[in-house]
């Protein structure tokens, strides 16, 4: 749990895991030099607790307060969690339950409650919404490259598995999308929970509104940066893919790939007053052609849907399947 002038919320945190069906734990909670009474809070609790443990950090941010929790743990099973929120009382008995019964797993997440409720807008919910759903490895892979498939406070993971894959990074973009993104490209498998063990405290301080590693810019360089490279491994010739929208979001992931050596050949559109034109990525133009004229080329191409509409992903899913491509094979979303 790593700490940061969350006095507010806590007390509250901390209850929900000395709360636990299960006992077996220790908690490190890594504070991150708060300027407010957080470390009194810790420090109270780790007198009446010998379970809770705190650890003091000098302040770098959350990947190095991560990692200085991951070098001191010392159980095979880590959960994360962060200050502001809580845990289900049965949140560690039923992640534990699942990671032992499928040893093969990296890690489980899963679904989150979001609280207070005057805080969700309909963004909010499609997107919780949308993770809820994912509970499958298959699901999860599928959607990778959309956002972040799991919400990075519900893991619960191997700690050799995390320690060799070198733990969290700081690259400018989301630590928690890197990881999981990091795990799939090395071949591990994750899961997640159906049911909403994990309560997520919306408010104005949480580092996804205010840090520039969580803008649109940086999501967008991560997801160009995996992409390409699961690209690389997934394509017949260099350059062999398209991608489905040629809108602000397909355009901007075409420039992403561009930069990483991955530009799509064109855009395939459903929208007429698109076709026969032609988009300028990085120097080079590149067609706008029909769904159609996409589906008609002599050699399937590989297709990634880059649509941002609400309902897009689901449409181009069912028009894929339709003519038989197989997602993750012939076809990837990512957007």
């Amino acid at each position: 749990m790593p700490v940061r002038n969350a006095d507010e919320w806590l007390q509250e945190a901390l209850d929900s895991v000395t709360g636990q069906t299960v006992d077996d734990w220790e908690l490190l909670a890594v504070d991150d030099h708060s300027s407010d009474a957080s470390r009194s809070v810790l420090e109270a609790a780790a007198g009446r607790d010998s379970r809770i443990r705190l650890v003091a950090n000098p302040g770098r941010g959350i990947v190095d307060a991560l990692n200085c929790g991951l070098q001191l743990a010392r159980a095979p099973l880590i959960a994360r969690m962060d200050a502001d929120d809580c845990c289900q009382p049965t949140r560690l008995a039923e992640q534990q339950r699942r990671l032992r019964d499928n040893p093969s797993l990296f890690a489980v997440g899963c679904a989150v409650e979001a609280f207070p409720g005057d805080r969700m807008n309909d963004g909010m919910r499609r997107y919780l919404d949308w993770q809820g759903s994912l509970t499958t490895t298959a699901d999860l892979g599928r959607d990778r490259f959309v956002e972040c498939p799991v919400l990075h406070p519900t893991l619960m993971l191997h700690s050799r598995s995390l320690r060799e894959l070198g733990g969290w990074c700081g690259r400018g973009w989301p630590e928690d999308w890197d990881l999981v993104l990091r795990a799939l490209a090395a071949g591990h498998e994750l899961a997640s929970l159906p049911g909403q063990l994990y309560r997520w405290r919306l408010h104005d301080g949480q580092s996804w509104r205010n840090d520039e590693a969580y803008s649109g810019e940086a999501f967008a360089r991560a997801r160009a940066h995996f992409l390409a490279g699961w690209l690389g491994e997934a394509v017949r010739e260099e350059q062999d893919c398209w991608l489905l929208g040629a809108g602000p979001v397909g355009k901007t992931l075409a420039r992403g790939l561009a930069r990483e050596g991955r530009c799509p050949l064109g855009f395939a559109e459903l929208d007429p007053r698109k076709q026969g034109g032609s988009v300028l990525v990085e120097g080079r133009r590149l067609p706008v052609i029909s769904m159609q004229e996409l589906a008609r080329l002599e050699t399937r191409p590989l297709a990634v849907a880059a649509v941002g509409q609400a309902g897009a992903r689901e449409r181009i899913r069912a028009w894929a399947s339709e003519r038989g491509w197989t997602d993750g094979v012939d076809f990837i979303a990512a957007a």
